[in-house]
């Protein structure tokens, strides 16, 4: 249910902006997420069309794009960038990392017509 969580958000976000902007139809949300984030793709594109039915973005495409994490290194205190949990520091080797923006979620297009 997580999915359905962000897929919520997410819709509050474009509706927000779709009554700023006074648009009237959202044909495509592109979305940037960090690759170690809970939220798993084919689920958020079903949650997102699921709550989007009846909206300014119903049947719009949902572009997920996965970008690395940002991490510090608690050893030696280097920000390094991370692509999985099990990932060690490439400077001093140390386990774990601690992401700084695993969670994040943001709206990075929105094509209206």
């Amino acid at each position: 249910m997580h999915e359905w969580g962000l897929a919520r958000r997410l819709l509050k976000l474009i509706e927000d902006e779709a009554r700023t902007r006074c648009l009237t139809r959202v044909s495509r949300v592109r979305v940037e997420t960090g690759a170690l984030g809970a939220a798993e793709r084919e689920a958020l594109r079903f949650n997102f069309e699921t709550a989007a039915r009846g909206t300014v973005a119903e049947a719009a495409e949902l572009d997920i794009v996965e970008h690395s994490v940002r991490a510090i290194c608690p050893a030696c205190l280097r920000q390094v960038m991370m692509t999985h949990h099990d990932q060690a520091c490439p400077y001093c080797q140390a386990q774990p990392l601690t992401p700084v923006d695993a969670e994040s979620l943001r709206i990075t297009e929105l094509v209206a017509t």
